[in-house]
């Protein structure tokens, strides 16, 4: 008998191996116990390669590499979008995230990095794929008897596992199973599901109100300036867990004195966000539409739609409405929907200075060009604005100090704390500093806001400051919520008062039974509230 090839005697063992671990790989984090048994899917594919004659043995061959590698690259997209956005990848509603990845991915780590990084990847990639290849035909090259043998252990071991599947659970596990095959049979439902969603969806801003011009005069807002302040990854994992409440519990502690000495209130609740992770756009979607817009292609169907925004009622009411967005950095035409009579992005704010990573600008610089550029204009119209503040973005490093208003000017200032600390690539190379900056970050944007009321407000300024979403399970948890906080901030009694129904919390902090809305629900709660126009519109 001819003794195997070297690519018989070691490359088929170890393409058998390589395909084991991609087909016991789970999707998602899973306990140690997920990587072991019998993937029976496993089995019927080298059994495939053993017995097809000779015509077919190429092509069966790369039809089981091809195989394997995609299911690889599946379950790996799965797994970086669970630990992303804590949900598992959706064909029909994700596919503009690998896009988005690069974006942030780029501008932390810096786009020849980024772009090396992922060179890298890909070359393991297609180095594995040659490996299996390599050993599959090595498996072919086996002897006659030999690959009869095999043929029949596989055939074997893939009637024994769908026996073993047969048995009662607490036998048969963790020996063998059929997860891949209920894997893709789950995501196909999940797209059919997520398809026929998406057909509703658009049925029903079919339906949404053409028009703003409704004699709204939103009462005791009339004549404020209005500010919707999302805080980046701002979550209610930092009231409830320790290692964040005990720094955060004092700042908004503090933000409470602070805000009183100011002559201001505040009133605070929570709202459950469509989105974890990222994907700020969609909060900002589905509070301003008052629909739920919990993924990519719902949001491109709102922007290409009539719905009325907000932000469309407040200019039709007489305030002038803008946007500060200093994470836009290109073209940005799905603003047109919200209705803004000037957009921010990153180069239409003044900065000069560094950025910071991903972070184009700190919060500060944020909020002073926000002063300095509208709200200190002494303009007839009042402003309402829509503002995205980004310190508190992932990597979360470095994190300026706050300076004296009086110094920020066009931003050079902060050039002196952008290399400060330990870049991304080392932070990140510890889960607990990278909860420690995430911390840091969000105290930030806290004291900074804090410092901004206490220093501009007047009795015409009313904020609404809330979360757009929970940071990433890395950082909260996976059992955590999606709740975000929110807080109405205003000098006018009467605007606290308008919220009484709401039964929100007294301050900046929100307790345990303080009411929990969607976020969607928070459009037409906010309209009862202050609008005193028709409201057979929404």
């Amino acid at each position: 008998m001819p003794r195997p090839t070297l690519r018989g005697r070691v490359g088929a063992p170890l393409a058998i191996a390589l395909s084991y671990a991609v087909f016991a790989l789970p999707a998602a984090p899973a306990a140690p116990t997920a990587y072991i048994g019998l993937p029976i899917e496993l089995a019927l594919l080298v059994l495939a390669v053993l017995i097809m004659p000779a015509p077919l043995a190429r092509a069966t061959r790369l039809g089981a590499t091809l195989a394997v590698g995609l299911l690889l690259l599946f379950k790996l997209v799965d797994l970086a979008t669970r630990l992303a956005i804590g949900r598992s990848f959706n064909p029909a509603l994700d596919a503009a995230l690998p896009g988005f990845g690069w974006n942030v991915l780029s501008r932390a780590l810096g786009p020849g990095v980024a772009a090396l990084l992922l060179a890298a990847i890909a070359l393991l990639f297609l180095g594995l794929l040659w490996l299996i290849a390599a050993g599959l035909r090595g498996l072919q090259d086996w002897p006659r008897p030999r690959r009869r043998a095999a043929a029949i252990a596989s055939a074997g071991l893939a009637v024994a596992g769908a026996l073993l599947l047969l048995a009662p659970a607490a036998a048969r596990a963790p020996l063998a199973s059929i997860d891949n095959s209920r894997l893709l049979l789950a995501r196909v439902t999940e797209t059919q599901r997520a398809l026929r969603d998406l057909a509703v969806f658009r049925t029903r801003l079919a339906r949404g109100p053409a028009t703003a011009d409704d004699g709204a005069d939103f009462g005791p807002l009339a004549g404020k300036n209005v500010l919707f302040v999302f805080v980046e990854s701002y979550g209610r994992t930092v009231f409830e867990r320790p290692r964040y409440a005990d720094t955060i519990g004092p700042r908004l502690a503090a933000f409470e004195r602070r805000l009183a000495d100011a002559g201001f209130g505040a009133r605070s609740g929570w709202l459950t966000s469509p989105t974890v992770g990222g994907q700020s756009w969609l909060a900002h979607g589905t509070l301003f539409s008052g629909l739920w817009v919990d993924n990519q292609a719902r949001y491109e169907q709102l922007v290409a739609s009539e719905r009325v925004s907000l932000n469309r009622r407040f200019r039709a009411a007489g305030w002038r409405t803008v946007a500060v967005m200093p994470a836009i950095t290109r073209a940005w035409p799905e603003g047109e929907w919200f209705g803004y009579d000037r957009v921010y992005g990153v180069d239409d704010l003044g900065y000069e200075g560094r950025p910071f990573n991903w972070v184009t600008m700190p919060d500060q610089y944020t909020l002073a060009a926000l002063q300095r550029r509208e709200l200190a204009r002494g303009d007839d119209d009042p402003v309402m604005a829509e503002v995205a503040l980004i310190s508190s973005h992932a990597p979360w490093t470095p994190i300026p100090p706050l300076l004296d208003w009086s110094a920020v000017g066009d931003g050079q200032v902060f050039d002196a704390y952008a290399d400060a600390g330990d870049p991304p690539s080392v932070v990140w190379q510890d889960n607990e500093r990278v909860r420690a900056q995430y911390r840091k970050a969000i105290d930030y944007a806290l004291a900074t806001l804090a410092s901004f009321v206490e220093t501009y407000g007047h009795e015409d300024l009313v904020l609404v400051i809330l979360g757009d979403h929970q940071p990433a399970p890395l950082v909260t948890g996976d059992a955590a919520t999606r709740d975000v906080p929110v807080h109405l901030i205003a000098a006018d009694a009467d605007v606290l008062s308008a919220i009484d129904g709401w039964q929100w919390a007294r301050g900046m902090r929100p307790g345990a039974t303080t009411p929990v809305w969607r976020m969607d629900a928070f459009r037409d709660r906010f309209l009862d509230a202050f609008e005193s126009g028709d409201r057979t519109a929404r």
